[in-house]
Order: C-alpha cells, then structure tokens, then sequence
C-alpha cells in the first residue's frame, strides 16, 4: 500500500511559520497575496527554496521578512500525527501488506522531519517528490514509487487526501482512496479485503508515567509521553501493558525509580485506536488524561 504524508500521516499546518512574525489574524491574507500553496508546490518539485524565496522576496518585498521566516521556522508547521491513521497502518503490517509512502515535500525540509516521527519507520520506502525533481500529480511520479518499493500497481492501493492525486493515481493504474478520516480509511480498506472489522479491546490497559510529568501534564491539560523519555510523536505511539504485564513492565523499564516517583494509569481503550503489537498494547494518540485513572498494580 503506498500512503501520501500530509494530511494523511503526518499534520501539516503552514501558517505557523508565519505566525513567528505575524499576528495570526494577518496570516491568511500574508499567505493569499504570495500565493503561498502555488509557491510551496515549487519547492515540493524540486526547486531550491533559497531560489525560490529570493524570487518571492523580489515580488513581495514588504513581505519579505515572513517569507523567509517559512523555511526558518519549519518545524513549527508539522505538529504531530493524523488520528488513527498510524493505527491503520499498524493493522495492515500485520497482515502482511508492505506499507510504502510517496510525498510531495522538498528534499531539504523533508529530512529533519523524518528524524522527529518514528512513525514513519513504519514504511518500507519513502519516496520524496523535492528528491526526484517530479511530483503528484505527474503520472511519472506514481510509477517510480512502484518501481522504487517493487509494486505491482495493479495489486496496490493507494490514499491520499487531494482528489486530483487520487485521479492520477488511478490513472496510472493503482486503486484510489480519498482519505477523510483514518476511520473511513479502514471502512475503505475493510471493503476491499485488506482488513478485518475491528475487534475491539475489552480488557482495560496500563501506562506508566513519571509523576512530575503526569503532575505537569494535569496543570496544562497535555500529556506527550510515550514512555518516561520519548514522546508520542517521537514514538509514534504511547507504550501500554495489560493487566498481567504490568509487573513486568514496571521491572523492566521503572526498576531505578521509587515508587513515589512512579504512577500507574489505567485507562478503559473503548473508542480509542489501540492496536495489540507483539502482544503488548500500543494506543496510537496522545494519552488522554482525563480518561486516565490512577491504580494500583493489578493483583
């Protein structure tokens, strides 16, 4: 299956760079007049963005500032994981689909980005349109994405979240899927056989957290953490266990800390994307702490 990033994986929301040296309430307009999307689709296709943002700043001097602060505050415009879809994702690889992605993004924003989501080392090939100097919709592009992660595309699905790529892509031979939602990309995938409907997880799962973070995470109503160093966004998932791995989990990962340093969450999975990888619990979204419940270690 070959997976489009954004707006499908990965979130991206470009107006954040701009709001660096802007008012927020300015931005829309900043980014109409520049022609913001036209020019980003430039950079996506190879073109080099200090060429790219000369060319702009000529045209736009007045906007000059903000157009060069896109590139400066990049990693401001990518703010974490899609919903659900990693999920999906998870589900397929245990069906044995080989999971490949073909993106529209430069070549030199593109690599800081792979290195922050560990979600994408779910992919087998990831193939980047700024690299390949070629992007989607190009019919050219489809193909070498095959060829490249060794695809059939007569035997592969591909989703996107832009009808125009859909199109092509089902033009050059793939199946196309809109992507809406992560949960209407199962419905889609359940109708073409590659997935079973869900069974969903009765039983309650478990997180360890670090009490200064879960103590920090109550006061702001956000709790990041996967695990007691790495966030969900970074792991691309938050570590669980089930009732009888608990002891083990906190013997394994937690032995150096006291246990008032340590707090045991019990969380009830029902309408969350939990997926069950290596007979662990893996809950694909930020831990949601006004569902989260403290506990003792289960008997």
């Amino acid at each position: 299956m070959l997976f489009d990033l954004g707006g499908v994986v990965v979130t991206w929301e470009p107006w954040h760079p701009f709001e660096q040296v802007l008012p927020a309430d300015q931005v829309p307009a900043l980014m109409e007049r520049i022609g913001f999307y036209q020019w980003n689709e430039q950079v996506d296709a190879g073109r080099r963005f200090a060429d790219a943002e000369a060319e702009l700043c000529a045209r736009f001097p007045a906007d000059a500032e903000a157009i060069l602060a896109y590139r400066k505050h990049y990693p401001l415009a990518i703010t974490g994981l899609v919903p659900g879809t990693v999920a999906v994702m998870a589900e397929l690889a245990q069906t044995g689909v080989r999971l490949s992605a073909l993106t529209n993004w430069s070549d030199e924003t593109f690599p800081a980005v792979r290195e922050r989501l560990g979600a994408l080392d779910r992919f087998g090939e990831i193939l980047v349109s700024g690299a390949e100097k070629v992007a989607k919709p190009d019919p050219a592009i489809y193909h070498l994405a095959c060829r490249r992660a060794g695809l059939d595309p007569a035997k592969t699905v591909f989703v996107d979240d832009r009808q125009i790529n859909v199109d092509a892509a089902v033009g050059t031979g793939l199946t196309g899927l809109l992507f809406t939602s992560a949960a209407q990309l199962r419905t889609d995938l359940e109708r073409l056989g590659l997935l079973a409907s869900a069974t969903p997880i009765a039983d309650p799962i478990y997180h360890f957290a670090l009490r200064s973070k879960l103590a920090e995470a109550e006061r702001n109503g956000d709790y990041p953490w996967a695990d007691r160093a790495g966030t969900y966004t970074e792991v691309g998932f938050v570590h669980c266990s089930f009732a009888s791995q608990v002891a083990d989990t906190r013997q394994r990962f937690y032995a150096d800390l006291d246990d008032a340093e340590v707090v045991l969450l019990r969380l009830d999975p029902t309408n969350l994307p939990v997926v069950v990888e290596n007979g662990y619990p893996h809950l694909f979204a930020p831990l949601p702490i006004e569902r989260a419940v403290q506990a003792s270690t289960p008997a």
